[in-house]
């Protein structure tokens, strides 16, 4: 760069800090403020940059909580006339039009941004510098966004780097709810029938219900304002997952075999339509079932025997055996390799699972 650009990132949680790492380190100026003093110095030490005193800043990014996001842009907008303004809340319209009574020469400074990454692990102390690497970041625009402006903020979240997409707000808000945060509310809803289950019940929890419920461990309070931020998009999915899951129940109960089989294949060919490793179909995919002793190197050892048997490894899942030292290695391959890798796991000594 020939100019270094000056970052202001308002607010220091996971998505802010994380913000603030990557930009260091890919040479940009960074200054943070946030008004929680103990996040603001944690996000300090962690990131190595500068807190806000006098700075002239080139482009602000606000990271805050979602029900504080519209006021503080329209703060920096103010604060800063000369730089791009933008956010990271998973909803848009409602930002967005919380700004529209701005003038046209404000709102071409403003940009719409949600990086589609983050972790279980909230506040700075989980920040990572490589969170947004390979990640969706949508972008969106007012009527009046400029192309500098545009890209500006699309030169950031490549130097981060993210994926650019562009989406209308709309469109972002209609699919977040169903990727985002519909899946959060089924997920809480489900873990919190946990809390009165018998402890003998929970014992025999699997890698099933951990996956189904992994992300309801996410911070209740920034939750509630990003479902009210987006409230008919997800009330609307929410009621249409309800009446699929009391359509089930009736089915269940009533032994309607026929109807139960419908939705259990029309769940499968909804997942199949998630894109696998680098866009290509889950289709294409099979799974290969390995016993794995829990004990040190066993898992690189079973690494090196796929590479030496050159299948490449699409992903890899552990399910831990109750009260046994061993553990269920579920390994995605190409259809094509999977025979291959079987052959040679189990010439390797390996406890294959047809």
């Amino acid at each position: 760069m020939s100019e270094i650009p000056t970052v202001l990132v308002v607010g220091t949680g996971l998505i802010g800090t994380s913000i603030a790492i990557g930009l260091k380190n890919a040479g940009y100026e960074v200054v943070l403020h946030d008004e929680n003093e103990h996040a603001l110095s944690v996000a300090l030490a962690k990131s190595g940059a500068q807190e806000l005193s006098n700075q002239a800043c080139d482009l602000v990014i606000v990271a805050t909580p979602p029900s504080a996001v519209a006021e503080v842009m329209r703060h920096a907008l103010l604060t800063h006339p000369h730089a791009v303004v933008t956010d990271v809340s998973s909803v848009k319209a409602t930002i967005l039009n919380a700004l529209s009574d701005l003038g046209s020469a404000e709102l071409a400074r403003v940009v719409g941004g949600h990086p589609m990454a983050g972790r279980e692990i909230s506040g700075a102390a989980g920040a990572q510098g490589n969170l947004f690497v390979d990640r969706p970041w949508v972008l969106t625009r007012t009527d009046f966004t400029s192309e500098a402006t545009f890209k500006k903020v699309e030169q950031m979240v490549n130097a981060l780097g993210a994926v650019v997409i562009e989406r209308s707000m709309l469109d972002h808000d209609e699919a977040v709810a169903l990727i985002s945060h519909t899946p959060q509310v089924v997920a809480s809803v489900l873990a919190g029938e946990l809390v009165g289950a018998d402890a003998g019940h929970i014992e025999l929890a699997g890698q099933g219900i951990r996956d189904t419920i992994r992300i309801a461990s996410s911070d209740a309070g920034l939750w509630s304002e990003i479902l009210a931020g987006n409230a008919a998009n997800v009330a609307e999915r929410v009621r249409s997952v309800a009446t699929r899951l009391g359509e089930m129940a009736d089915a269940i109960s009533h032994g309607n075999h026929d109807q139960i089989i419908s939705i259990l294949e029309k769940g499968t060919a909804g997942r199949d339509r998630l894109p696998g490793k680098h866009g290509a179909s889950r289709v294409s995919d099979a799974l290969v079932l390995v016993r794995l002793d829990d004990k040190p190197g066993e898992l690189a050892r079973l690494f090196a025997v796929a590479a030496q048997a050159e299948v490449n490894l699409e992903d890899v899942r552990i399910d831990h055996s109750l009260g046994r030292m061993t553990g269920l290695v579920e390994l995605t391959v190409s259809i094509a390799a999977q025979s291959t890798l079987e052959s040679a796991l189990t010439l390797a000594g390996f406890v294959v699972i047809n």
